[in-house]
């Protein structure tokens, strides 16, 4: 009975073995397609971030991406929210970054993953933690700088070796890994920085993940962008020339599938500006015509959500981003089906089949009434009676400085 038994467990890890090696991503360079398990593979993905949205909602957003039709989600890594005070790690609750990719491969998804270091998203500091401008000296961010690669690397040590186990490839869902984000429109344009990421991407990730670049659509992004040893993909948004916008990307990726990594479904919202929106019959009309001639598409954003306590980014000279990051996606922060979701996901079951699960309802909203507040104490005495410590300076210092 005990041998059997033995016999039967070698059996049952040796086919679970078999199942793990047969699981396979890449790029089929002679078709100019993605390949996943050996067969062509097209995604139509949605952008998502899991600190945009309480943990308690991972599920209910990411199942209303399932039945709109998406296969994918792509998610940022924002370095920051992992690594507030410098040296110590935080991947708990909101920031469980394997939970939540764990939890897409569970609806059925694949993942794409965006780790920067910098991210953008409009996101504080580009995700880049504060504690990187405590001492200004000999810094330069997104080059080769001692400085700023050594806080790269470390922080690189302890994220990577997370994601490996998540690769498809490993048996997780995990398909492709950006490197960097939009470098190409960052005036530094250091490829041999670009090279050291993409090696130290290799040393902890292996060489069969498919690693990626994203500029926009134009030769001087795509120059200073991309690096070899990773995958060249251009954004654009509805309205956009298609066919003139992939010859760019095929200058630099001349065989391969197209993609396009940042599709804009909305756009970002601007302390003091009317809310931005995006006509639904641009969105669907340029889908249409990607999606028929096979392209990769990533919406960004599907989910957009709120940007929590103080981790809303700026346009330059200083405009700031509000707390809603609705973004005008077909998924409205509070979670709402949209017209806008309903008419993307009518052009995609066109193309690729739509899941059996009915499309959810909106969840019910309440109404809390007013607040009402009465004066305590002022801001400066607040301040002074409740600081840890006081600090005297000949000249004001930055917040950095202070360890804010």
């Amino acid at each position: 009975m005990y041998e059997r038994l033995c016999v039967t467990l070698i059996i049952i890890a040796s086919v679970c073995t078999l199942c793990r090696s047969q699981r396979s991503f890449g790029i089929d360079f002679d078709r100019n397609t993605f390949v996943k398990d050996g067969k062509p593979f097209q995604y139509v993905s949605g952008s998502v971030h899991m600190y945009r949205m309480p943990r308690a909602y991972w599920a209910d957003r990411l199942q209303r991406m399932w039945t709109a039709g998406l296969n994918a989600i792509q998610t940022y890594v924002f370095w920051d929210q992992h690594e507030l005070v410098e040296g110590v790690y935080n991947f708990e609750d909101n920031n469980d970054l394997v939970a939540f990719i764990q939890l897409a491969q569970k609806i059925g998804f694949v993942v794409i993953l965006r780790v920067g270091p910098y991210g953008c998203g409009e996101h504080e500091f580009g995700g880049f933690p504060w504690w990187l401008l405590r001492d200004l000296n000999n810094l330069e961010f997104r080059q080769m700088n001692t400085a700023y690669l050594k806080a790269v690397t470390r922080w690189m040590s302890v994220l990577l070796p997370q994601i490996r186990p998540l690769l498809y490839n490993n048996g997780g869902s995990v398909i492709s890994v950006q490197v960097e984000n939009e470098y190409g429109s960052y005036p530094a344009c250091d490829h041999n920085y670009m090279g050291y990421l993409r090696d130290m991407f290799r040393q902890y990730l292996g060489d069969n993940l498919v690693l990626f670049t994203v500029d926009g659509n134009g030769l001087g992004y795509l120059r200073c962008g991309t690096v070899k040893g990773a995958y060249a993909t251009i954004d654009f948004g509805p309205g956009t020339n298609v066919n003139e916008s992939f010859n760019y990307q095929r200058q630099y990726a001349p065989h391969g599938p197209l993609v396009n990594t940042e599709f804009y479904p909305g756009w970002l919202d601007l302390w003091g500006h009317q809310h931005s929106t995006v006509s639904t019959e641009s969105i669907v009309k340029t889908l249409d015509e990607m999606l028929s001639i096979g392209v990769n598409v990533n919406f960004y954003m599907f989910f957009g959500g709120t940007n929590f306590g103080f981790t809303s980014g700026a346009d330059p000279g200083y405009i700031p981003q509000p707390t809603s990051y609705d973004y005008d996606a077909p998924i409205s922060e509070p979670g709402d089906i949209t017209s806008k979701y309903m008419a993307i996901r009518n052009v995609i079951g066109k193309y690729l089949p739509l899941p059996s699960t009915p499309v959810p309802g909106n969840n019910t909203k309440k109404a809390y009434g007013s607040v009402r507040l009465s004066f305590k104490q002022s801001l400066l005495s607040y301040i002074t009676s409740h600081s840890p410590f006081c600090t005297t300076s000949s000249y004001p210092k930055r917040f950095e400085e202070l360890g804010q």
